[in-house]
């Protein structure tokens, strides 16, 4: 959130921005700023801890098996 309007040149404002942390409330207030500020954007509710539980995939940055923690 620290870095959001810093950053914001990074989002692409033609497309809809789906936001996700661990466990959807961080995300949830990201996704009301952007949309507040023009943007289409999704909180993905539940974060990844959910979408670990529901068995979607996830890939880590370090090609170990990821971890929700």
């Amino acid at each position: 959130m620290g870095q959001l309007s810093m950053r914001s040149g990074e989002i692409p404002q033609d497309e809809t921005i789906y936001v996700i942390c661990r466990s959807g409330v961080r995300s949830a207030r990201a996704a009301h700023a952007l949309t507040g500020a023009g943007w289409r954007a999704v909180n993905v509710v539940g974060g990844m801890q959910d979408w670990a539980c529901a068995g979607r995939p996830m890939i880590s940055e370090s090609g170990a098996d990821p971890v929700v923690a």
